[in-house]
């Protein structure tokens, strides 16, 4: 009797065991299937819908969580993240016209009729900021895509941003180039830009610096945001106008937000480059938001807060 009862404890024991983990599986799977619908496959969607909402990329976090995610990523590769620009390309065959196709245009600045007064470009366009949930799903958050949220912030201050279309890192390796002569082909891209339109107020070069956490970010108005610094280079005869123009926009920061900025730097050292393409346009500034452990929302949060700045300086000069 005993030994019966001794089964029928175990039996109970082991179907309770089985309801409760079929309950789990389909709560994870449920949650899964959830998830799936909410999220986004490509830089562009991920891009709107960030803009939308600063949280969203939480979302992706929450997904790499779920154990049916990290099952498959075991069990298959993930996809490697492409950038927010890395669409069809055509150039000629000297690969001085390379420009894209099908790259994403947001709704605020379609609606804008006006000329453009900034331009914004990467030299460094492969500089990344922290986002290993988004790998699986073809999104590489980084400098790229930092630049189209600045334009879309921008036009939301009626401020039209153009954003360079060209790929650096494929000009690079199709001329077998190094990556230190980055700004020799930005600066081939900078001006074809401003032979085009030569009435740019402002050029922002945006960058993303290589600091630890703790150095690169704040807290402002109960937001994780990214730290800025500027650089300038002293070594073209007329640097003093490009660092006056650094200086009111950074003093202008500096007012509002001081826990935001990390300074102006002046690099004209032997080593360094010392130029940045700054002696193109006196309204030319090289700007670093955040480091490589930084997040792309606390990006967008010191986007958010610059914007009105930018516009300030535009509209006064």
């Amino acid at each position: 009797m005993k030994k019966i009862k001794l089964k029928k404890k175990r039996k109970f024991k082991f179907r309770l065991f089985a309801y409760a983990f079929i309950m789990f599986l389909g709560y994870e799977l449920s949650f899964n299937i959830i998830m799936n619908i909410k999220l986004v496959n490509s830089n562009e969607d991920f891009l709107k819908a960030l803009l939308t909402d600063s949280s969203y990329h939480l979302l992706y976090e929450k997904k790499s969580q779920d154990i049916f995610t990290k099952i498959f990523t075991k069990i298959f590769d993930v996809n490697k993240p492409v950038s927010i620009l890395q669409n069809t390309l055509h150039f000629s065959p000297n690969t001085e016209n390379m420009t894209y196709v099908n790259n994403p245009k947001l709704k605020e600045v379609e609606n804008l009729k006006q000329d453009p007064t900034v331009y914004i470009y990467n030299t460094h366009q492969s500089e990344a900021y922290q986002g290993n949930a988004l790998e699986g799903y073809n999104i590489s958050p980084g400098v790229m895509m930092a630049s189209y949220i600045l334009q879309e912030k921008l036009a939301a201050q009626n401020i039209k941003a153009d954003v360079m279309q060209d790929n650096i890192t494929d000009y690079l390796n199709l001329n077998n180039m190094k990556y230190s002569q980055s700004y020799n082909v930005s600066r081939i891209f900078l001006q074809d830009a401003l032979e085009k339109y030569p009435n740019y107020k402002l050029i922002i070069d945006l960058h993303r610096d290589a600091l630890s956490k703790d150095k690169s970010t704040t807290i402002i108005n109960n937001k994780s945001c990214a730290k800025i610094s500027f650089v300038v280079g002293t070594k073209h005869q007329n640097y003093q106008e490009n660092l006056n123009t650094t200086n009111k926009i950074e003093n202008k920061i500096k007012q509002k937000y001081p826990a935001l900025t990390r300074g102006v730097i002046t690099k004209g050292e032997q080593g360094s480059n010392g130029i940045y393409n700054q002696d193109l346009n006196k309204n030319i500034i090289l700007i670093e938001i955040g480091g490589e452990e930084n997040t792309i929302d606390e990006v967008l949060n010191t986007i958010e807060l610059i914007a009105p700045i930018i516009k300030e300086f535009v509209n006064e000069t």
